[in-house]
């Protein structure tokens, strides 16, 4: 039941984001995290690992959302040698158009459906997961 509902409740919310703004649920991750970051911008090597994408899919979609004109990648400016994603303006404004479009989805598809006390079990349950990946390292 977990597989296929978390699967149709992902496929829904991207849905949303395709046809409103086009974006993917990865493309939308990946401007929040921007969004989030200090001067909305993060190192390559931190980004990938935020968003769960190895290094080179992590670059394929940065160049997809820089030929989008989402964000850009730039030289670090303390370290020549590493890269890093920033959001541009166009990027931002396009994240906050597209967190309305996804907050409203999560809103109707998830927490209008479910409890307070439902939302606060499965918060508990997936910190205690989380916790547990950051214990015991990949195989």
């Amino acid at each position: 039941m977990y597989f296929e509902t978390t699967a149709r409740l992902l496929d829904r919310l991207e849905k949303r984001l395709k046809q409103q703004v086009g974006l993917t649920l990865s493309e939308y991750n990946m401007l929040l995290l921007l969004s989030e970051a200090p001067e909305g911008h993060m190192r390559m090597g931190q980004l990938a690992d935020a968003i769960v994408f190895s290094p080179s899919r992590l670059t394929y979609q940065v160049k997809v959302l820089s030929d989008r004109g989402l964000v850009k990648r730039v030289k670090c400016a303390d370290d020549g040698r590493a890269w890093q994603a920033e959001l541009t303006a166009e990027g931002r404004t396009m994240f906050r158009k597209a967190s309305v479009i996804h907050a409203k989805g999560v809103k109707a598809l998830f927490t209008d459906v479910v409890s307070e006390d439902e939302l606060a079990t499965i918060y508990r349950t997936f910190a205690k997961v989380s916790a547990q990946l950051n214990e015991i390292p990949e195989d």
